[in-house]
């Protein structure tokens, strides 16, 4: 059968591939969408009090509050060579509950817009009348983020005054033949009610003389709504202020002379509801550019296939060599089997060195509880977190990883008493817990026990990812070139074309979600990894190659070396084996292996001394500890992103607009700027 025969033919591969395409979206868009949360944001509501939650009787979530007013001042303007210019000033009024759950706002500002670099920077954060706060800024490749506040709770109306500048900010749009302004204010991505939304566009002298009579617009609503809303211009505006001044001259803006105004005002504006802005200006007024279209792909026509093929499988493989790369070990030493933990290293850069941070917090409450640092009281059925309560016993003498343990747990300076419920630690762990999984494998770092990956390697594999996902849509919509190749191969020209597009889609939809080691091991940590796989040999052993190894003639002398005298017994019969096995239990964690040597360390332990443990061994064994450790370990596996999110889409820094506003055609969250909202 030849490619180029029929249009049959072509219908079934594109329904084929559309099919695909939707089934990936479904599974894959989100995942990637909850993955993509900041930190900054994602984490928010984390700190949240639950008790001044109940008792007020609202919902403990850093979201719960409002904004009286979003007041916005844009002041466009043209530089020497032409280019839009933007100075934004903000006023914003948050009006947060009277009791302790916000410390301040995360404002989300796009770098990016219709693929157009904005040169997002943000000048200056203050509170009303310019006092000075608090505040700093994260960002990734589509957003900068504006954090804030401090350690210290706000209540009621609290006035943040943010100002920042881009450029590009206008664009030529050739459906509506207008350079145009078109721009969202709050954005479609916040669930906070604004009481009033009010926007004023300020233009510059010269590039008002292009303006286009009749070709302002407001639009307002969620996202897609095309509900106009009313806006007022132009009129004379007030001279520059000083400070404006300033910013034109640094932009190289020629033009000073007075403004126009135009004017937007919008009334109880929802949750995800956003308003747009639209003038239009003649063509040339500004050297704007164009929103670019999908771009084409102008390789050979054998080069799409081929490489769309190699993609996926070229890239899979450069996966699975990093990966095997990056876990081996460095160390070549035979493994030991080893009975007793190292002597100076913590659990926490044991985890690090095993790669395994969510089992960390998890092993390290189990060392505590074993040394009697901590105790562990159970309730009700013993099944689940919420059965299990966490009691700060002996803080004395701790280590410095000990030590920061104590302190995620129970809070910097927790006296001896010091409770914490493991099943509210884990619903909603503190932002200080996320913290100490995520600077896990910093610490490993600094230690010198792991290095990071070569910078290369996540360039190689975005190539992988984007060239494949670039050359399988490209296969879809010029499949006419490649149907002139391949249609000359018969049906293994088919099946060839088949393929590279599903390889070319999983290279860009698959692959990303292959987890990938940030750092690898160095020698050093490579020894420690070897101590810790003789260890992992160890718990492995039977009962009698386990005592045959822990009482040899060599090694008989350090079994009774423990920290701690087992039980209320100290020479009880089998006290230090008991010892032994329990110093083991927090690798055994690490490992995930504790129900096996819970049970091993019960079959060996006096029955009084088992039953003085019973709450530490069913917190073991029901993996509430685990469970608690584990969701602390997802979330801090959760990448920064662009904040919440809402079902009816939402006005994204990266989104691709190819159609102007300025001819009434335009839409709520269709333009540049907006961005989003939410607390901290």
């Amino acid at each position: 059968m030849q490619l180029r025969g029929g249009s049959a033919w072509r219908a079934w591969v594109l329904a084929v591939a559309i099919v695909a395409i939707v089934v990936v979206a479904i599974v894959v868009v989100p995942r990637v969408a909850a993955d993509a949360q900041p930190a900054s944001i994602a984490a928010r509501g984390a700190e949240a009090d639950p008790v001044a939650a109940l008792r007020t009787g609202v919902a403990a979530s850093v979201d719960d509050f409002s904004f009286d007013s979003f007041e916005v001042d844009y002041w466009l303007a043209r530089d020497a060579g032409r280019r839009s210019s933007l100075l934004t000033v903000e006023t914003i009024v948050a009006r947060f509950p009277e009791f302790d759950q916000n410390k301040g706002i995360v404002r989300a500002l796009p770098r990016i817009d219709s693929g157009i670099d904005l040169g997002t920077m943000v000048i200056e954060v203050t509170g009303a009348d310019g006092a000075p706060i608090q505040w700093w800024t994260e960002s990734d490749d589509e957003w900068v983020y504006v954090l804030t506040g401090d350690d210290t709770y706000v209540r009621g109306a609290q006035t943040y005054v943010l100002t920042y500048a881009m450029s590009d900010v206008v664009l030529r749009y050739e459906d509506t033949g207008a350079d145009e302004f078109y721009w969202d204010t709050v954005g479609t991505d916040h669930a906070q009610p604004f009481d009033e939304v009010t926007a004023r566009i300020h233009v510059a002298g010269a590039p008002a003389s292009g303006l286009i009579d009749g070709r302002t617009f407001c639009y307002t609503g969620p996202a897609g709504s095309t509900a106009e809303c009313a806006i007022e211009g132009p009129v004379d505006g007030e001279p520059w202020p000083l400070e404006y001044l300033a910013w034109a001259g640094a932009e190289s803006v020629t033009d000073a002379a007075p403004p126009v105004r135009f004017t937007a005002r919008e009334a109880d504006v929802g949750p995800y509801e956003n308003v747009t802005v639209v003038v239009g200006f003649e063509q040339g007024t500004f050297a704007a550019p164009t929103p670019p279209p999908p771009p084409p792909y102008p390789w050979w026509q054998w080069i799409i296939p081929l490489g769309a093929l190699l993609s996926g499988i070229g890239g899979l493989v450069f996966l699975i060599v990093v990966r095997l790369a990056a876990r081996r070990n460095p160390d070549d030493s035979p493994v030991v089997v080893q009975y007793t933990p190292p002597d100076d290293e913590s659990l926490t850069l044991s985890a690090g060195v095993l790669d395994v941070p969510a089992r960390a917090l998890a092993a390290h409450v189990v060392d505590l509880a074993v040394r009697d640092k901590l105790e562990i009281r159970a309730r009700e059925d013993r099944d689940d977190p919420e059965d299990f309560e966490l009691i700060l016993r002996d803080p004395e003498g701790l280590e410095h990883d000990d030590r920061r343990v104590v302190d995620t747990l129970f809070g910097k300076g927790a006296e001896p008493g010091a409770d914490v419920d493991l099943g509210s630690f884990a619903r909603k762990p503190p932002s200080r817990a996320v913290t100490y999984v995520r600077r896990i494998d910093d610490f490993t770092l600094q230690r010198g026990y792991r290095s990071k990956l070569p910078d290369w390697i996540d360039f190689v594999r975005g190539a992988f990812q984007l060239g494949g996902l670039g050359l399988g849509f490209a296969l879809i919509f010029l499949s006419d070139g490649a149907f002139e190749v391949l249609g000359d191969l018969g049906g293994f020209g088919s099946l060839l074309f088949v393929a590279a597009i599903a390889s070319g889609f999983f290279a860009g939809f698959i692959l990303p979600m292959f987890g990938m080691p940030e750092s690898t091991l160095t020698l050093a940590g490579g020894m420690h990894r070897t101590y810790l796989d003789g260890i992992h040999e160890y718990l492995r052993l039977a009962e009698e190659d386990r005592l045959r190894a822990a009482q040899s003639p060599r090694t008989a002398d350090l079994v009774s070396s423990g920290t701690r005298a087992f039980g209320d017994a100290p020479n009880a019969p089998g006290a230090d084996v008991v010892n032994l096995y329990e110093r083991l239990l927090p690798y055994a964690v690490l490992f995930g292996m504790e129900r096996e040597w819970v049970g091993v360390i019960r079959a060996a332990a006096p029955a009084a001394a088992s039953v003085a443990r019973v709450s530490l061994f069913d917190a073991v064994t029901s993996d509430s500890i685990s469970s608690a450790s584990n969701a602390i370990g997802r979330l801090a596996a959760t990448p920064v992103s662009s904040g919440s999110s809402s079902s009816g889409g939402s006005s994204s820094g990266s989104s691709w607009s190819s159609s102007g506003g300025s001819s009434g055609g335009g839409f709520s969250g269709g333009g540049g700027g907006g961005g989003g909202f939410g607390g901290r």
